[in-house]
């Protein structure tokens, strides 16, 4: 059964003011948020918790992609901050998990279009969004880009067409779904569980699921890896806090491994109208094994992979060195912390006797987007 506490009490003037945003369900902020140990771990006292989805003005919720608040901790898809990194935001990655899923390229089941050498010279869908950083696009870009590579092809081989992004109130149908199926691209990408769906729809035809690639690197998109980020003038100032952070999804991806029914449950309550099956389908069996943050060579170099596609493909303004984005001292303290004490912080009485799913959670469906 999940979790959730209450919008947290109005911050005092002496109160450091902390803010999260997450991307989806499959992320250890997401668990911890809907099990109410994020909570609980800063309501100590001198700390208030703040959902930046919750907050009504848009300057804030922005932050989601620009990372210009103070205190803020974001933890999910890799090309807002990767995009906020390149036009000057001082971050710091003090985590990163690996998290599989699913990366489809669809066509028409009568088109022909059979596998990924199909797809030269076809007409290939990257869709146009208005968020500040079209990361869509760019994972629809980079699908593509490495599709065509794996056929021994590049994207100079392929009439990309963008299609204008359109929201609908039940989700399923997008306007690159739409332009597939009226014959206007031959080819779009799709994501998550409900790429997974679609790709047992009978009027598609998978031409490939990159997340079957063997090399993690060639399965390198928005969603893999996912950095833990936070403003860098924030940690030197307050390192505790977030050693303090890092440490509730280290336990909770603890805890994740243990409960791997309670993890799927969690993530199909979030999953747009996903059942467990898909989530499998989409995370694949040892999806409860994904949440731990880490600072390996491996994951920091898939951080860099994804950085250079972005570079390569004109989306940022600037370069900047990987590996000096990254911080390794708050994780290794917050590892050295849960081996003291691996049991996660108690829930309030309010949060444990909270009823209404996702209070204080900024779920309110402002949008359907996850980046």
């Amino acid at each position: 059964m999940t979790r959730s506490a209450p919008p947290p009490p109005p911050a005092s003037k002496d109160d450091i003011e902390l803010w999260y945003s997450r991307c989806g369900a499959a992320t250890a902020s997401a668990i911890a948020i809907r099990r109410g140990w994020l909570q609980a771990e800063f309501a100590r006292g001198g700390t208030v918790l703040r959902s930046l989805r919750e907050s009504e003005d848009g300057a804030i919720r922005d932050a989601h992609y620009h990372h210009q608040i103070s205190g803020l901790f974001r933890e999910g898809g890799n090309i807002p901050p990767i995009w906020a990194r390149s036009n000057g935001a001082e971050t710091a990655v003090v985590g990163i998990t690996w998290l599989d899923e699913y990366q489809g390229i669809l066509s028409r089941a009568e088109s022909g279009i059979r596998d990924i050498g199909d797809l030269a010279g076809k007409r290939l869908a990257l869709p146009l969004n208005r968020n500040l950083i079209d990361f869509q696009r760019g994972a629809a870009l980079h699908g593509f880009v490495t599709a065509l590579r794996l056929a021994g092809a590049g994207a100079e081989d392929a009439h990309f067409v963008d299609v204008l992004a359109t929201s609908r109130a039940n989700g399923e149908r997008t306007a690159e779904i739409d332009a597939l199926l009226e014959g206007r691209v031959d080819a779009i990408f799709a994501r998550f569980a409900r790429g997974a769906r679609l790709a047992r729809d009978p009027r598609f035809h998978q031409v490939i699921n990159l997340n079957e690639q063997p090399d993690p690197l060639t399965r390198v998109n928005n969603g893999t890896p996912r950095p833990v980020t936070v403003d860098r003038l924030f940690l030197e100032r307050h390192p505790d806090l977030v050693v303090r952070y890092l440490a509730v999804l280290l336990r909770t991806s603890a805890w994740a491994e243990r409960n791997p029914a309670e993890v799927l449950e969690l993530l199909a309550s979030e999953g747009g109208g996903a059942n467990v099956d898909e989530v499998l389908d989409s995370h694949g069996p040892n999806v409860h094994r994904s949440f731990q943050p880490k600072l390996t060579p491996e994951y920091i170099q898939g951080l860099d992979v994804q950085k250079n596609f972005l570079r390569d493909f004109n989306f940022l303004k600037g370069d900047f060195d990987t590996q000096a984005w990254v911080v390794h001292g708050p994780l290794a303290e917050a590892e050295s912390r849960v081996r003291a004490e691996p049991e996660l912080p108690s829930q309030s009485p309010s949060a444990r006797n909270a009823r209404k799913p996702n209070a204080g959670d900024g779920s309110r469906k402002r949008s359907a987007t996850i980046a």
